[in-house]
């Protein structure tokens, strides 16, 4: 089942590649691309590995207030996890394209849960009142049997909540893409502080702690 998750937050990465691209001025009037942080590569450049730690951390924990206020939106009981959550993913793609970026100079984030509701008579409507209120852009279409709703912050981020045929009901959080300096070395210092320690299932907002830059590596890189 696991599998099966990854495979469909995959595919939906891959269909939402439709947003336009940030950008600011640099120095002598110049267009630099900037990041879902508002940020441009020479801004990234001047930042040390443990800096890029602690940004790194504060783009997981918006991500994750996001995914909790929405998840009470429709459900105030438990959600499956869709597995980890708290490395950065390699990037290059997005969920809205960011010139220049590659595998190994920008990142991005994700998170998702599940649930069932009682005789698959989930609604949607509340979500898309609630992106209404936001202010947000709000997308829908229909795939296969399942109806994905979506909502652009215009900060960086997306959420998707998609009705599936089979009644079961997926939210899901995506950043747009990061620059950093080394995604390699970057994701080699959150995963070897991460406990991993992630539940099968969890009250919205509830999730391990994310680690600081001074805890011990617990998850030394294999050679």
């Amino acid at each position: 089942m696991m599998n099966t998750m990854q495979s469909m937050f995959r595919t939906i990465t891959t269909a939402v590649l439709s947003l336009g691209l940030l950008t600011g001025c640099a120095a002598g009037g110049d267009q630099m691309p900037t990041d879902a942080a508002g940020l441009t590569q020479d801004d990234v450049a001047e930042m040390s590995l443990h800096q890029e730690f602690d940004a790194f951390r504060d783009h997981y924990e918006h991500m994750q207030r996001l995914l909790e206020d929405a998840q009470l939106q429709v459900h105030d009981g438990e959600w499956e996890w869709a597995g980890g959550d708290d490395l950065p993913l390699i990037g290059g793609d997005g969920v809205a394209p960011l010139p220049g970026a590659d595998t190994k100079n920008s990142y991005y984030v994700r998170s998702g849960r599940l649930w069932s509701p009682p005789g698959a008579t989930g609604d949607q409507q509340p979500m898309i009142d609630y992106f209404t209120d936001q202010g947000w852009t709000i997308g829908q279409r229909d795939i296969t049997g399942d109806h994905e709703l979506w909502g652009y912050t215009g900060g960086g981020w997306q959420l998707i909540y998609t009705a599936q045929e089979n009644g079961r009901y997926t939210l899901e959080v995506y950043s747009e893409l990061f620059w950093t300096n080394d995604g390699h070395k970057l994701r080699r210092a959150v995963a070897g502080r991460s406990l991993a320690d992630f539940p099968d299932q969890s009250l919205p907002g509830v999730h391990p702690a994310f680690p600081s830059w001074e805890d011990p590596i617990i998850n030394p890189p294999k050679i």
